[in-house]
């Protein structure tokens, strides 16, 4: 805060007195803004001091009430009625009597007063009297007052006695003061202190308290005082309530106005606005970058949502067209290659023929890519260990990238291992291998790195999704032309390609983005201008074995079979291609257009049946439940799964479940043979990729990597 100079030379006039109490102010200032709580702890002492003279006080003025009558009818004698009436006069000075009774030299009770505070039903307490006997029999003949402290009155109360020996010539007898120890102290600190919590103990025994029994232990304000008066001894307890404690006010006017100095209170104010006008602006400043922290984290978490929803929407849109198409490509497939073994045929019918199948592999192709970046795709997981796959990779690589770029290896020899799909990510592996190839179309060093890392919670909250916890790292790192911020901003978006018409889709980034988030991963990437590209990928790291991969037992050739197939598909033109499939390897086939079709075709001819292959999704009853159904019947029962469409109650989140054979449409009618002769053998039962389903996945493997499929690829 700055002043004027004029306003400085006259703060700077004072004289030594006003400078030196200057100093004093503005020190005692800066002591009581540091350190409020010494001044709370102070007020809370003051408290407890006050408590204790007050109550010795009001004890002091109890007992000479006491000594004062006795005085009196000692210097001039009463009658009972009289000592009575002085007695009730005394007690109606002070309330917190509980009885005032007259006792004479053997202690037998002659006559009692009783106060407010003993039931109306007693004149006098029987404890008194045995209490004041055995306080006599250890001082038998007493010059003075006596007080008995601790003792149990009648009803659960506790209080003492004050016991004035009464003498004319001779022991006349004894006045005893009975009080309750409650009652005496809840007059006495009545009004006082009433923003502070009051316990009073006697020994161990609470006797008195305002608020809590006990003060909680945390509690820094807590002071303790001594009431002691003859005999009795007392520990009071004071602490400030909530409110005192919190509107405490500091004495800084107070010592300001006694000072009497106009320039040190002027100057004190001055120090006080400039210091609130610095942390207000503090305060403004740290909640400017607070807010830029929300604005930030907010835009961040929009543009998630708004790329989960655009994806959600992608793979809604996937698992609905995939069903449906990979129907009407089986059966376009399966015609064309039923009809390529159709005698007569001239060289050009067949080879046209040829390019049908090959199309129709080609579409399936896209409809997988379609369901990978839907995150709906088959996921056949195990345990494996990325170094493993690099190194496999990395001996196609050179003839592949070609010899202008160069390939450097940086795998961690301790690197964790990590639950995929193998063949997956063999593919996400090869399309950013390419993709770092078109980046490099001059040359330039492809770099693969391995490495573990653990996310803290708050590099976790910099990748949407991941928890904090151990990871496996793949990175791949090119030396390419690299991506300005708005390309990277579209990087993983469906259809986004920089490349030119009909030179690519824009799905190989977004397939390999829709594999990793569906492997429970993450995928970052950096890039500058001229400086290249780091994608890294972050897999949760398993404290598992690698699982072997079992090779599949070869199956005896030839596939044809004479076995009965029972047929459960709801798609008339797929029920008849899968039949006539079946038809030509001499297979016996019942076919059904539904579940409960089947159910009543088991239970009329369930011996004869030796495979049902059924359709996942179906109306009514999924194929799931309708096994279920089935298995009931026929405990020992051979089922093959086939969908063109990955959800439902055999495939849980996209991932086969262990135990359930699976063949994946468009299949061709070999496929289907050799699965249908795995699953009879016995070697089909678990979803491993083996058979048909593992040559479909080649297939789509092959045609994922052949030249046309990699313009679907976007260039960083």
């Amino acid at each position: 805060m700055k002043l004027r100079r004029g306003f400085v030379d006259r703060l700077l006039l004072p004289t030594i007195f006003g400078l030196t109490t200057l100093v004093a102010v503005l020190a005692v200032w800066q002591l009581l803004l540091g350190h409020r709580n010494v001044e709370i702890q102070a007020a809370s002492a003051q408290q407890a001091s006050f408590i204790q003279t007050k109550t010795e006080s009001e004890l002091k003025a109890r007992t000479v009430s006491l000594e004062r009558l006795a005085t009196r009818w000692t210097t001039r004698a009463r009658s009972t009625q009289a000592m009575e009436s002085d007695a009730a006069l005394v007690m109606s000075g002070y309330p917190a009597y509980r009885s005032i009774e007259w006792v004479d030299p053997s202690l037998h009770l002659l006559w009692a007063i009783s106060g407010p505070r003993l039931p109306s039903s007693e004149t006098a307490d029987p404890a008194a009297i045995s209490s004041l006997r055995a306080a006599l029999q250890k001082n038998p003949n007493p010059s003075g007052t006596i007080l008995v402290p601790n003792v149990a009155l009648s009803r659960d109360a506790r209080g003492f006695l004050v016991c004035v020996p009464v003498r004319s010539t001779i022991l006349n007898g004894f006045l005893v003061g009975v009080f309750d120890d409650t009652g005496l102290l809840s007059s006495t600190l009545r009004g006082v202190a009433t923003d502070y919590w009051v316990t009073v103990y006697d020994g161990n025994a609470n006797i008195y308290d305002r608020g809590l029994t006990v003060p909680p232990r945390a509690e820094r304000y807590v002071e303790e005082a001594t009431i002691g008066f003859r005999s009795l001894s007392w520990r009071v307890v004071v602490w400030p309530k909530a409110g005192a404690a919190s509107y405490a006010r500091s004495p800084l006017p107070m010592l300001v106005s006694i000072g009497g100095i106009l320039m040190s209170l002027t100057l004190a104010f001055a120090v006080y606005m400039a210091e609130s006008a610095g942390l207000h602006v503090k305060e403004l400043a740290k909640a400017n970058r607070e807010l830029e922290k929300q604005i930030a984290g907010r835009e961040q978490a929009e543009e998630a949502l708004r790329h989960a929803q655009k994806m959600e929407a992608i793979g809604r849109l996937a698992g609905g067209v995939a069903h449906d198409f990979n129907n009407l490509l089986m059966v376009i497939r399966g015609q064309a290659a039923l009809s390529q073994n159709s005698p007569g045929l001239s060289g050009t019918v067949r080879r046209e023929l040829a390019e049908i199948v090959t199309a129709a592999d080609r579409a399936s192709s896209l409809t997988r890519k379609l369901l990978a970046l839907g995150r709906r795709q088959v996921l056949q997981p195990r345990v494996l260990d990325l170094n493993d796959l690099v190194h496999h990779l990395s001996e196609i690589l050179p003839p592949v990238l070609g010899e202008d770029i160069t390939v450097r290896m940086e795998l961690d020899p301790r690197l964790g291992h990590v639950r995929a799909d193998a063949a997956q990510f063999e593919q996400v592996l090869m399309n950013l291998v390419f993709n770092a190839r078109d980046a490099m179309p001059q040359g330039g060093q492809l770099t693969i790195q391995t490495s573990n890392a653990i996310l803290d919670s708050d590099a976790s909250s910099q990748r949407p999704g991941l928890s904090p916890g151990p990871y496996v790292v793949l990175a791949v790192r090119d030396t390419g032309h690299g991506m300005d911020e708005q390309t990277r901003s579209h990087l993983f978006e469906p259809f986004f390609t920089t490349k030119g018409t009909g030179k690519g889709t824009g799905l190989g980034l977004a397939t390999v983005y829709g594999t990793v988030d569906q492997s429970g991963g993450f995928i970052s990437v950096s890039s500058q201008i001229g400086e290249g590209t780091v994608f890294e990928i972050y897999l949760p790291r398993v404290d598992e074995p690698v699982e072997a991969v079992e090779t599949p037992r070869p199956v005896a050739a030839p596939l044809d079979g004479q076995e009965t197939i029972l047929v459960v598909e709801d798609d008339d033109a797929v029920r008849r291609m899968t039949r006539q499939f079946l038809l030509i390897k001499g297979y016996e086939v019942v076919e059904v257009r539904s579940a409960p079709e089947a159910i009543r075709c088991m239970e009329s001819r369930g011996d004869a049946i030796d495979l049902v292959l059924t359709d996942v999704i179906m109306p009514g009853m999924k194929g799931g439940e309708l096994v279920e159904r089935l298995l009931k019947l026929r405990a020992n029962l051979k089922v093959l799964y086939m969908s063109a469409y990955t959800e439902g109650d055999a495939i849980n989140f996209g991932v086969l479940r262990p135990g359930m054979a699976f063949i994946e449409k468009p299949f061709s009618p070999d496929e289907l043979a050799a699965k249908i002769r795995e699953v009879l053998a016995g070697n089909g039962s678990a979803a491993n990729g083996s058979g048909a389903n593992g040559a479909a996945a080649k297939r789509s493997g092959a045609n994922d990597s052949a030249a046309p499929s990699l313009d679907d690829m976007t260039p960083a």
